[in-house]
């Protein structure tokens, strides 16, 4: 694990375990898809140890997917890598099978090439956090994003990448997910851009799950949602995403990014700007109870227009 330091020009360093410190990169999101051939390797690598376990424990493809929650041919697929799979899948099948956690513990390194190794440094920080504060104005942030509307947002971003590309990509994005629901959550407060929701990404019938994805997630005790309406035309966020990250010790943290590049800082002048800026935000932005009521419209307002 990386340790989140500040550094003398107040960017953030990073002390991973016995290591030296690394500072993060003036980078994006945005990576350059891995190879296939990778991907396969480590596919195949997960897909033998569960062919393995499973003989060992004298089980078939269709008991191994009852037990799992999935169908015989999703085992199949596994198995053959042609599928990734998901950490609940590996959940079960260490169940299943008494493999005392093997799988779960494999598992990380079928997504870890989904991102550049500086990312994963940020979403160590977004693990550790104990509050979130976002604004976004581009699209709905990747904590609260289904499957569809993901692997939407990585098609566009990556045309040419093969279904186990985007699958890897997917699969990460959607397991930063389990900070939502863990023991002790992040407090996440989020204030969104009516222009994200509007943005009709993956089609009308993507966008209207997203949004009911929304609502439930709004109905989180730690889960904060508003929505700044086109009416409010001058606020402090102007077109910029950013997020903010407070912590139980140690400084909070600003990630921002563009199409170009994505900055970590912890500098306290950059840090309290955005603060007040949020603040002055979330102030503008519609109620919380509002802001669900508008995302309902609007999913009926789609979901009328596709008929």
């Amino acid at each position: 694990m990386a340790w989140a330091a500040p550094g003398p020009d107040g960017t953030v360093t990073w002390l991973p375990h016995g290591g030296r410190p690394l500072e993060a990169e003036d980078s994006s999101e945005r990576a350059t898809a891995p190879s296939v051939e990778h991907i396969s390797s480590l596919l195949s690598h997960f897909g033998s140890e569960v062919h393995r376990y499973r003989l060992t424990a004298g089980l078939t493809q269709e008991e191994l997917a009852e037990g799992t929650l999935c169908t015989t041919g999703m085992v199949r697929s596994i198995e053959n890598a042609q599928q990734m799979p998901s950490r609940f899948f590996a959940q079960q099948a260490d169940r299943l099978l008494g493999t005392d956690g093997a799988l779960v513990k494999l598992w990380p390194s079928l997504i870890r090439t989904a991102y550049p190794d500086w990312f994963w440094q940020v979403i160590e920080l977004e693990q550790q956090a104990s509050c979130i504060q976002e604004f976004e104005t581009v699209a709905i942030p990747g904590l609260l994003q289904t499957d569809a509307y993901a692997r939407a947002i990585f098609t566009a971003a990556h045309p040419v990448a093969s279904k186990l590309q985007l699958d890897q990509f997917v699969a990460a994005r959607i397991d930063r997910q389990r900070i939502l629901t863990r023991r002790e959550p992040p407090q996440v407060m989020i204030t969104l851009d009516e222009g994200v929701l509007r943005r009709c990404i993956g089609g009308s019938h993507i966008m209207s799950d997203q949004l009911g994805h929304l609502l439930r997630s709004a109905d989180l005790p730690t889960v904060h949602l508003q929505v700044i309406p086109f009416s409010v035309r001058d606020h402090p966020g102007g077109m910029t995403p950013f997020r903010l990250m407070g912590f139980r010790e140690g400084p909070d943290v600003l990630y921002g990014e563009t199409f170009i590049g994505g900055q970590t800082t912890n500098d306290p002048r950059q840090v309290q700007q955005h603060k007040l800026a949020f603040n002055l935000i979330q102030s503008k932005a519609l109620p919380r109870d509002v802001s669900r009521g508008f995302i309902r419209e609007l999913k009926k307002e789609i979901e009328r227009g596709s008929d």
